[in-house]
């Protein structure tokens, strides 16, 4: 079908290409910067691995795009007929049976790959209770929001229109109450008890106005051994999350540092910006949902229930040609932000806590410009640092 070579031309084979680029300047990058030598062999091997398996996944959701506006589209069609139930259980059970389709490559990345690297410490009973949870959840969001788009599609002409409104105010919802209510039915949040520590953080979030509902240590090594840190949530529900295993890896100072770093993404505003941007994606792929045409569905029928499939599927496509405009504002967001963020403590303490952050989680320092301009939100290290005027070692 027309879509399906759409797909594979536009999608498939530029993943793949540029997986490829990322995957020869990978092999040919042997100056050794940051890491010593063994980690930097270690970080080389692990994205050399993951532009590999990015290229599988790429192969392994075309065919199942292909498999789906072939057949299983035709197939759904023929266990539900029309009618605002049946097309509900068309869509929620397109969305299980292509989770279930992505749920091997999905497991071997978690249990095999990252695992093998020491990144994962996720046990096969963990991530099955964590899979079922967020199957529960697919259903009983999916089948609302189906029912509503649904609704809207067979009773609006610009029925795209109304589900765009939708679809944003739930991705505002969701950024409202994961910190709260999402996040902890996955991990366990406790408030930080070290007073001193704590003391200090709030005085730098006073000196640029931002109110937090708690700072809170997340058990982040239950499942994975790389060290991060965020500012969660809107209003009345933002909160600090410190992951535990940050916690034990870097100094009090160079904490400070990286939470100015993430103070002056509130100080910016960039959360409101990145929503912006997010409205912008959504508004354009609801637009070209909306306005299809009838050969795209040639081989199943076009009604509501294949729309919001087709529009599912098409997603990734959409998104991946946005990615560069996305990545572009937000590279330039981070610049911004290690400056601010410096000038709340120190360069130093920012650059020697990014070294240790690059050096913990294993991550390659070289990346191939355009992987770089289609795929990284963050600037390379090696930038980031020079821009900071960090001495960092060369050999």
């Amino acid at each position: 079908m027309l879509i399906g070579v759409i797909f594979i031309v536009l999608y498939m084979i530029p993943v793949c290409l540029i997986a490829a680029l990322q995957i020869k300047h990978i092999k040919a990058s042997n100056k050794v910067v940051i890491l010593d030598a063994m980690d930097f062999n270690i970080a080389k091997d692990y994205a050399i691995i993951s532009q590999y398996f990015n290229i599988l996944e790429a192969i392994f959701s075309t065919i199942i795009f292909v498999f789906w506006v072939n057949f299983g589209f035709y197939a759904l069609q023929e266990i539900f007929g029309r009618g605002l139930i049946n097309e509900t259980l068309y869509v929620v059970l397109f969305l299980i049976f292509n989770s279930i389709l992505m749920l091997p490559l999905s497991a071997y990345k978690t249990l095999v790959i990252d695992k093998s690297f020491g990144f994962s410490k996720t046990t096969i009973r963990l991530y099955i209770v964590d899979t079922i949870k967020s199957f529960v959840m697919l259903v009983i969001f999916s089948s609302l929001i189906s029912f509503v788009l649904i609704y809207f599609i067979n009773n609006f002409t610009n029925w795209w229109i109304f589900g765009f409104i939708l679809i944003f105010l739930i991705v505002v919802l969701i950024n409202l109450i994961y910190p709260t209510i999402i996040a902890p039915l996955f991990n366990k949040f406790t408030p930080l008890d070290d007073e001193n520590l704590k003391s200090k953080i709030v005085d730098m979030m006073d000196s640029v106005g931002f109110k937090a509902n708690g700072i809170f240590v997340m058990d982040a090594s239950r499942r994975d051994g790389r060290l991060n840190a965020y500012f969660g949530g809107l209003g009345k529900s933002k909160r600090v999350v410190l992951f535990d295993t940050l916690l034990s890896k870097v100094t009090q100072n160079e904490l400070l540092a990286i939470l100015g770093h993430e103070l002056a993404h509130f100080k910016h505003k960039d959360l409101i910006k990145n929503i912006c941007i997010m409205a912008v994606v959504l508004f354009s792929l609801f637009c070209v949902a909306g306005n299809l045409p009838d050969i795209i569905f040639d081989g199943f029928t076009k009604n509501a229930a294949s729309i919001i499939c087709v529009l599912i599927l098409i997603s990734s496509l959409i998104s991946f040609y946005f990615l560069p405009i996305i990545n572009y504002f937000s590279r330039k967001a981070e610049y911004k932000a290690d400056k601010f963020g410096s000038s709340l403590t120190n360069a130093d303490d920012l650059g020697s806590a990014l070294v240790k952050l690059i050096n913990e989680n294993k991550a390659f320092p070289y990346s191939h410009r355009i992987y770089v301009f289609f795929y990284m939100s963050h600037p390379p290290l090696l930038d980031r640092l020079k821009a900071l005027n960090y001495k960092f070692n060369e050999n």
